[in-house]
């Protein structure tokens, strides 16, 4: 009786004309929960059945037993080697993270009011404009035997493989990866902050002029008050990135054209690779599904304590402070 009184006083705190909007509200949240239901929820639960059954079909343990064997003997069905994907993806994640740390310090400056600020911030615009197939086509011709990037490379007196040589940068496995990384790094210093800018801006200047007049330097400013008051924003950022730390994608898959040469592989290549495999020849391989699901379960079962172990850090670090 007590928790009815209180749905009726929370029910009758709204007027009739606000309990009017509801049931519009209700029919414009329903579309996205029947999605979340159906295209996370029941493909979860249909992958989580797949996981615990056999290449036979019967219910086991065989397709967790395989990926354990592919990590034991560092090679799977396909060939490929699966601490590879896995070192390649932290990789590439942990690559993204410093470079975050940079743009950390360059969204602030761009807040300034000061020459040519405007540009910048339009440029950095740019990559986030330019869809991600459309900049890797563009980029890969630039990576080619008389590209820009090769030819700078040349230039710089570095002494390339044969094959670099011949076919570009994206040639030989020991240019291709580390050229990626390069990319990568310089294409979250330019696109990977504009979320982090508007936060910044959002900060009063009375409180940097209060900072100005009692002799507040630029670095301390930028440590010690900007980013404590715009650090719900960094926080919930970077979390999410604790999501991805183990299948982050650097499109591998568009830069090795599907074949995985030259070690430009990832996770996310891993898996889709499987999927290829099984739908082309799905008689044979069937039960890789099994296989694919138990992979991304043991991914799942890693990434939920890290995320909370990053969540908890990050809730330590600063309080959130309302302005």
């Amino acid at each position: 009786m007590k928790q009815k009184g209180i749905s009726k006083r929370l029910f009758n705190k709204y007027s009739i004309r606000d309990r009017r909007k509801w049931p519009f509200v209700y029919c414009f949240v329903a579309f996205p929960v029947i999605q979340i239901a159906i295209f996370y929820f029941y493909v979860n639960l249909s992958s989580f059945a797949l996981a615990f059954t056999n290449s036979d079909g019967s219910a086991g343990l065989g397709s967790f037993e395989l990926v354990f064997k592919s990590f034991i003997t560092g090679e799977d069905k396909l060939g490929f080697n699966p601490w590879e994907m896995v070192y390649k993806s932290i990789t590439s994640w942990g690559l993204t993270q410093i470079a975050t740390l940079f743009t950390i310090l360059s969204c602030y400056v761009l807040t300034k009011h000061m020459i040519g600020s405007k540009l910048f911030r339009l440029i950095y615009y740019i990559p986030g404009i330019v869809g991600g197939v459309v900049l890797m086509s563009i980029m890969k011709e630039t990576y080619s035997h008389n590209g820009i990037w090769t030819s700078l490379v040349k230039s710089l007196g570095v002494n390339l493989p044969e094959r670099a040589l011949k076919s570009g940068l994206l040639g030989a496995k020991e240019t291709a990866f580390v050229t990626i990384m390069i990319q990568r790094f310089i294409y979250t210093l330019a696109g990977g902050g504009m979320i982090m800018a508007g936060a910044y801006m959002r900060i009063p200047n009375e409180i940097f002029e209060a900072a100005q007049i009692e002799g507040c330097g630029f670095f301390r400013e930028t440590f010690q008050i900007a980013l404590p008051l715009v650090w719900p924003t960094f926080s919930t950022l970077t979390l999410f990135s604790f999501c991805s730390i183990l299948t982050a994608d650097y499109g591998a898959y568009i830069w090795s054209n599907g074949t995985g040469r030259n070690g430009l592989v990832s996770v996310g290549f891993y898996l889709y690779r499987y999927q290829v495999t099984i739908t082309q020849t799905p008689v044979n391989n069937e039960y890789l599904y099994g296989y694919v699901s138990a992979f991304g379960m043991l991914i799942t079962a890693v990434t939920i304590p890290l995320v909370l172990l990053g969540r908890w850090i990050l809730s330590k670090v600063h309080e959130d402070v309302s302005y």
